[in-house]
């Protein structure tokens, strides 16, 4: 990744400038507007004159709620209070009538649309748009936030000028505030109406409910004859006196039985005991003097003594009358009886019609129960309607808000923006962003080679070496004087051996002897590698030599340092000089490299056409007999068919590919352009490789 960025910080660079310089501009072209906030708290703390519910309930404070009061302070309908509070419509910073210009944008489009300017279609407008569109431009201009997770709203408005920004500021707070005070007014003069109308029906409902019951007692006690309380308690007299009566019955008709039982039996006599009454006990006693009387004379005086003769007879006399009176009592029982007995079914009687008094009340009850029920629900509705009607009457004199202004907008001294520094500072950020997406889009679409993994992965070819970068300096010799001097060994040099190492490892028949060095685009270091492998090559005793066969580009004069007017190998591949000029003083030696070479010393557009000529063909095998090693320094592959003409006149093919730059796409239009064309490819090389390239592991590791 960091090879990316390295590799493209020019393009990051630029795309920083023109972010900076796009957002300066910017900057410089805005104009200034001035920001002033206000904040509301949510207080739920209320003051209360009486201990009364309100008709409209504290809130229930939680960030739901204050999120919804922020939506609230934002809604459009209380932002219209400040446009109408503050006349803003006819504000002429606001009036949508007043012409204030138009964007090049904008007029172009009326101009297709063929409308008029807005401002002369604005004063066509009805008031309602008018305000409408004020009231969204009012919305669009302020912010309405929580302070943190506080109950506490600050309301922020911004506009080019300071005073009517701090006004719009304290004017929207002062409408939040006043809203909720109103909100309450009206609801409890809502609710008072209501409940003066609600009461006025229900007080009729009262009356008429308790009419309802005193009509039906009324004609209830004249149906039964008297109420349910006192034909209950004649119900419980009778029940008392039928009681005590059944038991004087029961107790007469048993006297009466064991009298008349005992007088069948043993007459009088025998129920002389069982009756009691003053005259009998008066007789008894009576008889008991006598017969005591006539017990004591019996001793002294016969029976038939006068005084004996009339002591008997009184006795006789009182024994008749004791019977007299035992009858007497017996038919006295007889008669209480039945007098018992009439009385119970008197009492039975009067029961019967009282029961039956009682079940038409019973009946009656249920109906009275109910309106008596409905009368009492009525008063209770009406007595607590009447309370609360009490109760928010009381209210509507004082009422206070659930929000109250805890900070009012001041004149801003400053303007909020634009922020230049913090803007400057994004732009920074974002350009830089952009610049490294672009870099890694640019990176992605060309997809370089970037290690000789990617290189053996995109040709399948063994990669020979991976050669440095070498920076170039002023002064002294070039780089490349320095790397082919060997006066120290060098990560450049080294892998320059591995590549020729790889040319002479085939045994002597089989070696290739004419080997051409070519790259896909131009730049890519090939004739770099073909100097420094003719000198490696030269080192070792071969006899080599190098062809620049780059005639449309060739830089081997400027590069070696060779003379001007030295031979030419276009005037040879051209006819103009013979082929055999090259053994009598046609190559030229390079002290730099420590062999002879052949280069151009002019270009040519047609050397496809020169390298087609059966010159080239003798050239090479000329050079062939005479060199152990022949280098050909070809152009690229793409877009020349160059390349491909030479392949038929040599035996391998190196192809050079630069670290960080070469598509691996065009490495493998290359590959498979020279296989089409049956061409013999050695192996490749990586060149260029910078310290920060994915490949420099391979490379600045060599320190032996």
């Amino acid at each position: 990744m960091l090879d990316i960025l390295r590799q493209h910080r020019g393009l990051i660079l630029a795309v920083m400038i023109a972010g900076l310089a796009g957002m300066y501009i910017h900057l410089m072209r805005s104009t200034p507007t001035y920001m002033a906030g206000t904040q509301v708290v949510i207080d739920t703390r209320q003051e209360r004159i009486s201990p009364v519910e309100e008709v409209v309930s504290n809130l229930a404070v939680n960030n739901s709620v204050v999120a919804g009061e922020v939506e609230t302070i934002r809604s459009n309908v209380l932002i219209g209070r400040v446009v109408d509070r503050l006349a803003l419509v006819d504000n002429p910073a606001f009036d949508p009538r007043l012409d204030r210009g138009e964007g090049w944008l904008s007029r172009i489009g009326r101009l297709i649309s063929g409308g008029e300017p807005f401002h002369i279609r604005a004063a066509a407008m009805p008031p309602d748009a008018l305000r409408a569109m004020v009231v969204q431009r009012v919305q669009r201009d302020m912010r309405v936030t929580q302070v943190g997770v506080s109950y506490v709203i600050r309301i922020t408005y911004e506009n080019p000028d300071p005073l009517l920004a701090r006004d719009i500021a304290n004017a929207l707070a002062e409408a939040y505030v006043g809203s909720l005070l109103d909100n309450k007014r009206d609801a409890t003069l809502r609710v008072n109406t209501w409940l003066s109308e609600r009461l006025v029906e229900l007080s009729a409902q009262v009356e008429t409910a308790d009419a309802a019951v005193v009509a039906f007692r009324t004609e209830m006690v004249a149906k039964t004859g008297g109420s349910e309380e006192v034909t209950g308690q004649l119900m419980a007299e009778l029940n008392s006196k039928m009681v005590a009566t059944q038991a004087e019955r029961a107790d007469a008709e048993v006297r009466s039985d064991q009298v008349s039982y005992l007088l069948e039996r043993g007459g009088t006599t025998a129920v002389a005991d069982m009756v009691t009454s003053p005259l009998l006990e008066t007789l008894h006693r009576q008889r008991s003097e006598l017969a005591a009387q006539q017990a004591e004379l019996g001793s002294t005086l016969g029976r038939r003594h006068p005084e004996m003769v009339r002591i008997t007879a009184q006795i006789g006399d009182i024994d008749r009358s004791i019977e007299a009176e035992v009858r007497r009592q017996i038919e006295a029982l007889q008669v209480n009886v039945s007098i018992a007995r009439n009385r119970e079914q008197a009492l039975a009687a009067q029961i019967a019609v009282v029961s039956d008094r009682l079940d038409q009340i019973a009946h009656a009850s249920v109906r009275l129960d109910q309106l008596l029920r409905t009368a009492e629900a009525t008063r209770l509705v009406y007595e607590n309607f009447l309370s609360r009607f009490k109760e928010t009457s009381a209210q509507g004199d004082f009422q206070s808000p659930e929000a109250q202004i805890i900070e009012k907008a001041n004149l801003p001294t400053a303007p909020s923006s634009p922020r230049v520094g913090f803007s400057m500072m994004i732009a920074a950020v974002a350009s830089l962003s952009f610049g490294i997406v672009a870099a890694f889009g640019r990176s992605a679409l060309r997809d370089p080679v970037r290690t000789a993994d990617d290189l053996r992965e995109a040709t399948h070819l063994p990669t020979l070496a991976a050669l440095p970068h070498i920076a170039r300096t002023r002064g002294g010799p070039t780089w490349l004087e320095r790397e082919l001097s060997g006066v120290a060994p060098t990560a450049f040099m080294e892998g320059i051996r591995s590549v020729r190492a790889r040319l002479l490892e085939e045994p002597e028949f089989t070696r290739p002897r004419v080997v051409m060095v070519t790259s896909s685009l131009s730049g890519e270091g090939k004739s770099s590698i073909c100097h420094a492998l003719i000198r490696s090559l030269s080192d070792v005793g071969r006899k080599v030599t190098l062809i620049d066969m780059d005639l449309r580009r060739s830089d081997s004069i400027r590069t070696l340092g060779l003379d001007e007017n030295g031979p030419d190998l276009i005037d040879i591949m051209s006819g103009r000089k013979p082929v055999a000029s090259l053994l009598s003083g046609g190559m030229e030696f390079s002290a730099m490299l420590g062999a002879d070479i052949l280069v151009p010393r002019q270009r040519s557009d047609r050397a496809a056409d020169l390298i087609s000529r059966p010159e080239m063909a003798e050239v090479i095998g000329l050079l062939r007999q005479r060199y152990d090693v022949v280098i050909v320094n070809a152009p690229p592959v793409l877009n020349l068919a160059d390349t491909l003409l030479l392949a038929k006149h040599t035996d391998a093919t190196l192809l050079v590919a630069q670290s960080g730059r070469t598509p691996m796409r065009v490495l493998r239009q290359m590959l498979m352009r020279l296989t089409d064309a049956g061409v013999p490819v050695l192996g490749t090389v990586l060149t260029q490789v910078r310290r920060h390239h994915a490949a420099a592991r391979d490379v600045y590791g060599y320190n032996y």
